[in-house]
C-alpha cells in the first residue's frame, strides 16, 4: 500500500485535477487521500458550488478519501492554507507522500527556494524590502532573487508558491511524507483553455455562473448541472454584500484590527471604505492599494463576514472531517483507527464527542456553510 495526499479546492473539478490524479497513480499510489476546501476557498469567497457535490466528483474520478479544510484554514493566506492542509494528511497517520502539481516539475529547485527563504540574510533582505512598501509576495521574491534568481522565479507562479509553503510545513512538522511532483497540464491558474484543452477552474467557474457549462465541460459535469437545477449552485457570494456592509457600517476600526492579515493602520482604510462603498467590489477599489493585495484585501472583508478574528489561527485543526470515500477509502478509514492522531468525524453527531476546542472549530465551519446557503442562486426563503 502507498498512500498519496493531495490538497485541492476542486472549486469545481476540472480536466487538469483528473490528469493530476492519474499522474499520482502512474508514481505509485495504490490509494489517493484528498484534503478538500470546505465551504470556503482561498480567493476569499464561497466556493462555487457545496464541498459535498464537490467531494462527490472527486471520488467519480480517482480520489479514494476526502477530507475536509475547514475554514478559517481554507480561506488564508497561503502559509496557513498549507500548514493545515499538511498536518490533516498527517493526522491520517498513513499518508507516504504530498502530491502537488507544479508549475515547473523541478523538486530540487523546489527545496532550494524553501532553503534561501530560512536564510538569515534573506529575512532581512524581506524586512528591508517590506519596510519599503512591497507586498509581501513581492518582498520575499525580491529578497530571494538577490541570493538565488533561479529559485526566486519559482515564486512568480501560484501553484509553486504554493509548493514552497507546502514543502515548509513538512520540514516544520517533521513529517515522514515524501514529495511528489506532477507537472501542470493545461490552463494556468485564473486562466482560459491551455493548450491541452483543460478549461481552468477560474473559466469554468465563470462559464458555471452565466449559465452556459455544458456536462462534458469538466469530469461529472452533470453533477454540476443537477446542483443548479436544484437551486444550489452556483454559489454567489456577492448575494451577502449588503450582509457584509452592514457589518462592517456597524463595526469599529479596532474590531476590524483583530481580523486576520489586518496590520500597518490598514482597518482604517476598510473602515473609512465601508461608509462608502455600496457593494463588496467597489469597496474593494477603495481600501486597495499597491502594498495591499486584492486578494489579501479579499480575504480580510470575508473574515469579517464570517466573524473570523486572527486568534482562530492559533490552534491547527483538530479534527479531521469525512466528506466521503469509496471502497478503499473504507479501507483507509479502517485503519486509520490505529494510526490516526486526530479524532475522525464522519457524521454530524460525531462532533459532540470532541474536545471543547474542536467543537468550536468545527462550528466556524458550519456557520459558514449555513451563510453559503444563502449565497445559493436559489437561496432559501
Amino acid at each position: 500500500m502507498f498512500v498519496a495526499g493531495i490538497v485541492a479546492e476542486y472549486n469545481p473539478f476540472h480536466h487538469g485535477h483528473a490528469w493530476h490524479i492519474a499522474q499520482t497513480r502512474a508514481a505509485g499510489a495504490t490509494h489517493i487521500v484528498a484534503v478538500m476546501s470546505g465551504a470556503t476557498v482561498q480567493r476569499g469567497e464561497f466556493a462555487i458550488a457545496g464541498k459535498a457535490v464537490r467531494a462527490r466528483m472527486a471520488l467519480e474520478n480517482g480520489v479514494d478519501l476526502v477530507l475536509c479544510l475547514p475554514t478559517p484554514w481554507s480561506c488564508a493566506r497561503a502559509q496557513d492554507f498549507a500548514r493545515a492542509s499538511v498536518h490533516l494528511l498527517g493526522g491520517l497517520g498513513m499518508v507516504d507522500a504530498l502530491s502537488f502539481g507544479s508549475e515547473s516539475g523541478d523538486l530540487p529547485l523546489l527545496r532550494r527556494a524553501v532553503a534561501g527563504l530560512r536564510e538569515r540574510g534573506v529575512e532581512e533582505k524581506l524586512r528591508a524590502a517590506a519596510g519599503e512598501g512591497k507586498p509581501f509576495a513581492q518582498a520575499r521574491q525580491t529578497a530571494l532573487a538577490q541570493c538565488d534568481p533561479a529559485a526566486a522565479a519559482l515564486l512568480r507562479s501560484p501553484n509553486d508558491t504554493l509548493n514552497v509553503e507546502y514543502l515548509t510545513a513538512l520540514a516544520q512538522q517533521g513529517s515522514t511524507m515524501e514529495a511528489i511532483v506532477i507537472p501542470r497540464k493545461g490552463a494556468g491558474h485564473d486562466a482560459a483553455t491551455g493548450g491541452a484543452g483543460f478549461r481552468s477552474a477560474y473559466e469554468l467557474r465563470k462559464i458555471f455562473r452565466a449559465g452556459e457549462l455544458q456536462a462534458g465541460d469538466c469530469p461529472s459535469g452533470q453533477l454540476l448541472l443537477e446542483e443548479a437545477a436544484a437551486g444550489r449552485a452556483p454559489v454567489l457570494t456577492e448575494r451577502l454584500d449588503v450582509a457584509l456592509l452592514a457589518r462592517l457600517r456597524t463595526t469599529t476600526p479596532e474590531a476590524l484590527a483583530a481580523l486576520p492579515d489586518v496590520s500597518e493602520g490598514l482597518e482604517h482604510r476598510i473602515f473609512t471604505a465601508a461608509q462608502q462603498a455600496g457593494s463588496a467590489e467597489e469597496l474593494l477599489r477603495l481600501a486597495g492599494a499597491k502594498r495591499y493585495p486584492t486578494a489579501r484585501l479579499r480575504r480580510i472583508l470575508f473574515h469579517a463576514l464570517l466573524g473570523v478574528t486572527s486568534a482562530d489561527f492559533a490552534q491547527l485543526p483538530a479534527y479531521l472531517e469525512v466528506l466521503g470515500c469509496n471502497a478503499a477509502g473504507h479501507e483507509l478509514l479502517r485503519l486509520a483507527k490505529q494510526s490516526a492522531t486526530l479524532p475522525i468525524v464522519q457524521r454530524r453527531r460525531d462532533l459532540r464527542r470532541l474536545p471543547e476546542e474542536a467543537q468550536k472549530g468545527a462550528a466556524l465551519e458550519y456557520r459558514a456553510a449555513s451563510l453559503m446557503q444563502l449565497a445559493q442562486s436559489a437561496a432559501p426563503q
